[in-house]
């Protein structure tokens, strides 16, 4: 009787952990995945698998080694003690995967540097938890040397060496990157004449995406081994140069304060660090400047450059700037070489009711790119615009911050009126939207031909009150506009 006791005592308890312990454990975890579930916790999947796989597998091996006691030596129990923790490797790496590099790094929409590993290095980390798995269960359940199996390994990793060589340098040449770290995943680099954003850095090579979205596969043994330039470091912020020439007509000082305000005023241009014009050279047809500017990223230069290189035909033309440049033309007799330009009595052919006005000089052709201001606080000219090509859009601050749209003019249409009304200006601002065109009239041609056309004045006198109007109630009840 004496003998039986301790070896029922050894079996009540496992007896008893099973009974009530598994249950009880079970149902925190049901508890504790539906409090995770309504918080989006990124647990939630470890925990599901404790439930679904380690628990109840810790219960078999409880059962069967401590209750049923088969012995330690059997296969059939090392067979239960290695699924066990085949399924602790497996949950151990969804902890990794859920913790470490799960959901945590996309909340809001804004990546985290979760997101920014590279993925060689999650791999890494995966492979050295099965490698400590596999250690654990050969050597604790199976009983079995380690030493004898890394000896037996390393002889074999020498004919696979052999055999392998180049992927081996891409695996190797990939960890040197890893720990050097001189890119990252979301790096703009650039090699072998390639431009791309880093997406992914794996066992063999590094992933970029080019601005034509087309995906570029470089080995990294070739990074390693060559030379690239990251263009994400050791800032994101990035500087481009344009070079342009101008005439030996044009006073240097002039095109400088030009070509500033022009890219002073493009959207995406840094104010710090500031835009600059350099005089580069003197060549045989043309003085050479560098136009220098700053964007807060690689992704931002290829708008920002594209927007500097549109206006700069507007901007030339309005500022009578001239690029000269070399050619060689044979024409015949009567023959002309280009189309003549538009005179503005061409302009005016349709709006007769200001053809008076070139009694007293001729007015400006002046032209705008899409999105330029016309006119607006800041920026004004003397005398009057009329529309004769393209449309502008009447912006005004709104009472709520921002701009608001009021209006817009076509065709026939007038602005800078404020200089014959009184100079009761509204701070309206005017705004090309595509290609403008206006001719603009001197104070003194204006004022002529309005004295003579008292219809015309009430006409714009008319307009220019809708305006103030419009302007009023956008600063006054912004909410009101359609």
């Amino acid at each position: 009787m004496s003998d039986l006791l301790p070896s029922y005592l050894s079996n009540f308890w496992p007896a008893v952990w099973l009974a009530f312990g598994f249950p009880l454990l079970l149902l925190a975890l049901n508890e504790s995945i539906a409090f995770c579930r309504r918080r989006d916790f990124a647990v939630e999947c470890t925990l599901r698998n404790l439930r679904n796989l380690v628990v109840p597998a810790a219960a078999l091996l409880v059962f069967v080694r401590f209750v049923l006691e088969w012995p330690k030596d059997s296969t059939a129990l090392r067979l239960v003690e290695s699924a066990f923790w085949v399924l602790v490797l497996y949950a151990s790496l969804g902890v990794v995967n859920d913790l470490v590099f799960g959901r945590a790094g996309t909340g809001e929409g804004r990546p985290s540097w979760t997101d920014r590993v590279p993925k060689l290095f999650r791999d890494l980390v995966r492979a050295l938890l099965v490698v400590i798995g596999a250690i654990v269960v050969y050597s604790q359940v199976w009983g079995h040397e380690v030493s004898a199996a890394l000896t037996a390994l390393g002889l074999g990793s020498i004919v696979i060496g052999l055999a392998l060589q180049e992927p081996l340098g891409n695996i190797v040449s990939g960890l040197m990157l890893l720990s050097e770290r001189p890119l990252n995943v979301g790096d703009w680099i650039q090699v072998d004449g390639v431009r791309g954003r880093v997406i992914e850095i794996n066992w063999r090579a590094v992933h970029i995406e080019t601005p034509t979205r087309e995906l570029q596969v470089i080995p990294n043994i070739e990074l390693y081994k060559g030379t690239f330039a990251n263009l994400s470091r050791p800032t994101p912020l990035r500087s481009e140069v344009i070079e342009m020439g101008f005439s030996y007509d044009d006073p240097p000082n002039r095109v400088k304060e030009v070509m500033l305000d022009l890219m002073r005023t493009t959207p995406g241009v840094l104010a710090d660090p500031p835009p600059l014009v350099r005089t580069a050279e003197y060549a045989d047809f043309s003085i050479n400047y560098r136009l220098i500017f700053s964007v807060e990223s690689q992704a931002d230069l290829p708008e920002v450059r594209d927007a500097i290189m549109t206006r700069l035909w507007y901007v030339i033309r309005r500022e009578r700037l001239n690029i000269p440049f070399p050619t060689a033309f044979e024409y015949g007799p009567g023959e002309n070489p280009s189309p003549p330009e538009l005179t503005p009595a061409d302009w005016l052919r349709e709006h007769s009711r200001f053809k008076p006005a070139l009694e007293h000089g001729q007015p400006a052709v002046i032209s705008f790119a899409n999105g330029e201001t016309a006119q607006g606080p800041g920026r004004s000219f003397e005398g009057l615009a009329l529309v004769v090509a393209g449309r502008a859009l009447l912006m005004v601050d709104a009472a709520s911050g921002g701009t608001v749209q009021i209006g817009e003019l076509g065709p026939g249409e007038c602005f800078g009126e404020s200089l014959t009304a009184g100079g009761a200006a509204e701070n309206i601002s005017v705004v090309a939207e595509g290609d403008l065109k206006v001719l603009v009239f001197s104070d003194a041609a204006i004022d002529a031909l309005l004295n003579k056309h008292p219809a015309l004045a009430s006409e714009i006198g008319d307009a220019l009150e809708a305006r103030r109007q419009a302007a009023h109630a956008a600063r006054r009840r912004p909410d009101r506009l359609s």
